[in-house]
């Protein structure tokens, strides 16, 4: 019997095929999680835990992620199996805290959605322009201060494109040319799932189908590579709502504790 949809998206968060080489993993049955010594909350985060089958306690396990995130921004992503009884209160002890509520959203590949409007183009990200306008868009779409874009940042997220699981979009007006949204879909096959992330429309734009576009984009490229569903986490308090209205299914909570460089 397949997993459920719960259990195949939390397997997509264990698969790190976009981690750069100097991050590690430290995967066993009951921990695994990600460090760097560059503080980047993605490059050190927790993405399961599971009641220890072994002499250690819950309170080891979260020492271990204690010390070895020292320095950095330290994340753990709690899908349903990974809420365990007595967790909350050892994060909380140690300085993590519970950010706003993510619900999983699913979205089968094949829902009919709206073309895009008329004054709207959708490009694949596959030259260095294009990635240059995706990461601009999305900066000014979450309000970001505007990212240093190294030559090797350039270099290292454009052969992740041309691999084929990681694939960003950018919607542009046709009247002005200019990038006015963007987000990413990272293909997971063998799980079925495509999984969305980074989707923001610049302020001024928005409520005009820009997003829309993105995930019927996204949704063609995960149905090419076979999977069934595109899924997200979406924020309860901001996304939540808007993929609601596009038709995405709600399925089990996310938590997400976050804790800022503690020395």
């Amino acid at each position: 019997m397949r997993a459920s949809i719960d259990d195949r998206v939390e397997q997509t968060q264990w698969d790190s095929f976009w981690l750069p080489s100097w991050a590690a993993v430290i995967d066993r049955p009951e921990l695994r999680y990600m460090r760097s010594d560059v503080d980047q909350s993605v490059l050190n985060m927790v993405t399961r835990i599971r009641a220890p089958h072994t002499n250690a306690s819950l309170a080891t396990l979260v020492e271990e992620v204690d010390r070895a995130h020292r320095g950095v921004t330290s994340t753990w992503l709690l899908a349903p199996r990974s809420q365990l009884p007595g967790l909350p209160t050892l994060l909380k002890q140690a300085g993590w805290h519970i950010e706003p509520i993510h619900h999983l959203r699913t979205l089968p590949v094949d829902t009919p959605l709206s073309h895009a409007a008329a004054h709207l183009e959708v490009r694949q990200v596959l030259h260095e322009q294009t990635l240059i306008d995706c990461i601009r868009a999305g900066d000014a779409a979450f309000d970001k201060p505007t990212a240093t874009l190294t030559p090797e940042r350039l270099a290292d997220e454009l052969q992740s494109a041309r691999q084929g699981r990681v694939n960003r979009f950018v919607v542009y007006d046709r009247a002005t040319g200019t990038p006015i949204s963007s987000a990413g879909v990272n293909l997971y096959p063998q799980q079925g799932i495509g999984f969305l992330w980074g989707g923001g429309t610049i302020a001024e734009h928005r409520g005009r189908g820009a997003y829309r576009a993105l995930v019927r984009a996204r949704q063609r490229c995960a149905r090419a590579a076979g999977c069934t569903h595109l899924a997200v986490y979406a924020n309860a308090e901001t996304s939540d709502p808007i993929l609601a209205s596009l038709g995405f299914e709600r399925h089990s909570t996310l938590q997400i504790w976050r804790r800022p460089p503690t020395p």
